[in-house]
């Protein structure tokens, strides 16, 4: 009875350790290496950090990423061995927690440094182009993702975007994972060639023969004109070249892209570099990398925007089945572009006519205002020589308007009327109603504003 208590508790008490462990997890801060098989000034390696990073982030990890380069285009294997070891004992001191590797070299390095690191620790693959399934098996601390070359795929597109170029060059070098690629590529021919008879390939290599063959066969407009180019492995050589071949170059890295190549048929560097942090992080929060496994991550088309470019195909043929890479930002947000100039030449042509019809405006009120002004200055001259003219009569004279309002009284009335003229100018009695400075009687009637009413009626001289 007791015991089937305990084992109650346990199994009671197991969804809280478990939700303890991942708990902890989050909270700690884990060393995590990450090991390119290339070097710095590989394309798109700041891609696949930053894709580890948010990979880990994402998972609910946090980790301090240890980024180290192999640069195993340039060392021999045993020099390879060596420089691998340093990084291991590097990670020792920094006690990493996680491997995470990227590409075939960096990995197959690794496990046969001669370190016994990458077997004490977990180890998360990525861009595996031909794993070894063998060596994967016996490993239970191994987990993550290939992204084998589907040579069909890539002939298949070749073919499509050229239908034109019949003869394929397969250029490769002496390397392990070169000859693997030829290998694989030479499995897959016959069928290709079953299908399309037309198409002939000539395999070429560029560490046992010289490279004039090779750069004459691809670089020459009179022999490349007919031709495509098939890389299994990216090398040294072809980033040399690539750039000045007139014959497109398809590839199984996305090492290549910037280099030269049309396109590659790989996983996008920062999407693969994201599944493996993901990954990593899973074994982190207590995951069995046996459990998780090696999964082959299905790769996509990738074309490089200069050398469609430079080869003439219009990118619309081709984004249909790939992603276009390294494109300008004109070329990735053309529609918003489109967009914002529209909106930019409208708001400008807005602006002018808005700039025109305010201007024309102002033209209109600067003009009523000098024929206003002018209208005035001589309407002033009218009135003064008016007031001289009326000034000068030696018989007094009032005017009135229309309102039987005084509008003018000369000198010669005032002084009629006893009115001071030095005191008040002829104008200062201007508004006054009639009647309020002269009359006139008739019978003892004053008859003033009949007069006016009389004169304004029948607007002729009333004689009195």
């Amino acid at each position: 009875m007791k015991r089937r208590l305990f084992l109650v508790m346990l199994i009671g008490l197991f969804p809280c350790i478990v939700f303890a462990g991942h708990l902890y997890a989050a909270e700690r801060t884990y060393n995590v290496l990450f090991i390119q098989s290339y070097n710095h000034r590989t394309p798109w390696n700041d891609r696949l950090t930053e894709g580890v990073r948010d990979g880990l982030s994402r998972g609910g990890i946090k980790a301090k990423v240890t980024t180290e380069y192999l640069d195993a285009d340039y060392w021999t294997f045993a020099s390879e061995c060596v420089i691998m070891r340093r990084i291991c004992e590097r990670a020792r001191q920094k006690n990493t927690d996680i491997i995470i590797t990227s590409s075939d070299e960096a990995f197959y390095t690794l496990m046969h440094c001669g370190d016994s690191l990458p077997y004490k620790l977990p180890v998360v693959i990525s861009g595996i182009k031909y794993p070894n399934e063998k060596l994967i098996s016996k490993l239970p601390n191994v987990c993550g993702y290939t992204s084998k070359i589907d040579f069909v795929h890539l002939l298949e597109n070749a073919r499509r975007v050229f239908p034109n170029r019949t003869e394929v060059i397969c250029v490769s070098d002496s390397s392990l994972l070169g000859l693997k690629g030829v290998a694989e590529l030479e499995r897959i021919w016959p069928n290709f060639q079953e299908l399309h008879p037309e198409y002939k390939m000539k395999v070429m290599n560029v560490q046992s023969q010289a490279p004039n063959p090779v750069i004459s066969s691809i670089c020459y407009d009179y022999n490349a004109y007919n031709r495509i180019v098939i890389a299994p492995k990216w090398t040294p050589f072809l980033s040399f070249i690539g750039k000045n071949s007139k014959a497109p170059v398809f590839a199984g890295q996305s090492l290549a892209l910037t280099n030269g190549v049309f396109c590659v048929h790989d996983m996008e560097p920062y999407e693969g570099a994201n599944a493996a942090g993901k990954c990593a992080a899973q074994v982190l929060q207590g995951a069995i990398p046996s459990v998780i496994g090696v999964v082959d991550l299905p790769g996509k088309l990738l074309y490089d925007f200069k050398q469609l470019e430079f080869f003439r195909v219009n990118a619309d043929k081709v984004s249909d089945s790939g992603i276009i890479m390294n494109a300008p930002l004109m070329e990735r947000y053309r529609i918003w572009f489109v967009l914002f100039y529209s909106v930019v030449v409208g708001a400008l042509v807005f602006l002018v006519i808005w700039l025109y019809r305010l201007n024309r405006h102002e033209s209109r009120r600067r003009m009523h205002a000098q024929t206003r002004l002018l209208i005035q200055n001589r309407l002033v001259e009218q009135r003064d020589e008016f007031d001289n003219i009326f000034c000068s009569i030696r018989d007094g004279l009032i005017t009135y308007d229309t309102d039987f309002r005084i509008h003018f009284v000369n000198r010669a009335l005032m002084l009629m009327l006893e009115l001071d003229p030095d005191t008040h100018t002829a104008r200062s009695y201007e508004g006054q109603m009639a009647g309020s400075i002269f009359h006139i009687y008739l019978n003892g009637e004053d008859v003033l504003q009949s007069l006016l009413k009389q004169v304004r009626a029948e607007r002729r001289v009333i004689p009195i």
